[in-house]
């Protein structure tokens, strides 16, 4: 093996306020909620096979990853299929909860330079510029679905996830230094994330239980919470 990249999540450093700054690679872990804590404890054990085997481990922590091809569980998916089939979109909570998100061929680039030009036992943080609240995220959507009226006529506020964490922020300087930049905008990320979809969505068959408000493994088919 040359290089093992353990792909994990910017999740792993915890909630952060609305002011704090951008969250570096050297920054103390503190998961909020078990898949985090998850998340955290395998870059852990993909670390000490580092430091006691010498395996060749490289970790990434990413922000969230939107675009085509993408299963319609995933918010951005998800609301496009809603919209598409005369629904609402179903917002967790008030909406207010952000993300920053970067897409998929984004990402792609990312990982390309990483296999070939970071160092073994690093991390490196994948973040872009599109800090964008759920929802503002909505917003744009129903907006590009061609509904005229006040967007919040097709938003549902559900009852929210019983971890959520406000908001993620990080730091990717270290990812810049190795030539990596984010080179598609939100708006244009969006469109073909819109449109790939307005044209395959039936490529996933039956996407019902993935378009419940909250989705959960093993419910029968319309049971909705």
């Amino acid at each position: 093996i040359k290089r093992f990249v353990h792909v994990s999540t910017d999740e792993v450093y915890g909630e952060q306020g609305r002011d704090q700054d951008a969250m570096d690679e050297e920054q103390v872990l503190e998961p909020t909620n078990p898949y985090a804590a998850t998340k955290a404890g395998a870059e852990f054990l993909a670390k000490s096979y580092h430091r006691s085997f010498g395996m060749p481990i490289i970790i990434t922590r990413g922000n969230n990853v939107y675009g085509p091809h993408q299963y319609p569980e995933k918010m951005i998916p998800k609301f496009i299929n809603q919209l598409m089939r005369g629904r609402n979109v179903t917002l967790h909570g008030t909406g207010a909860n952000t993300r920053n998100f970067l897409f998929v061929e984004d990402v792609a680039r990312a990982f390309e330079i990483i296999l070939f030009k970071s160092e073994v036992g690093m991390i490196y943080n994948i973040g872009g510029n599109n800090e964008m609240t759920n929802l503002a995220v909505a917003t744009e959507l129903i907006k590009l679905v061609g509904y005229e009226g006040a967007p919040t006529d097709k938003m549902t506020f559900v009852e929210d996830r019983f971890f959520n964490d406000l908001r993620y922020y990080i730091n990717s300087d270290k990812m810049k230094s190795l030539g990596w930049t984010e080179q598609v905008s939100w708006q244009e990320g969006l469109t073909k994330t819109f449109n790939w979809y307005k044209m395959n969505s039936n490529r996933f068959g039956d996407i019902e239980s993935a378009l419940m408000a909250h989705p959960r493994a093993g419910l029968d088919k319309g049971v909705n919470l």
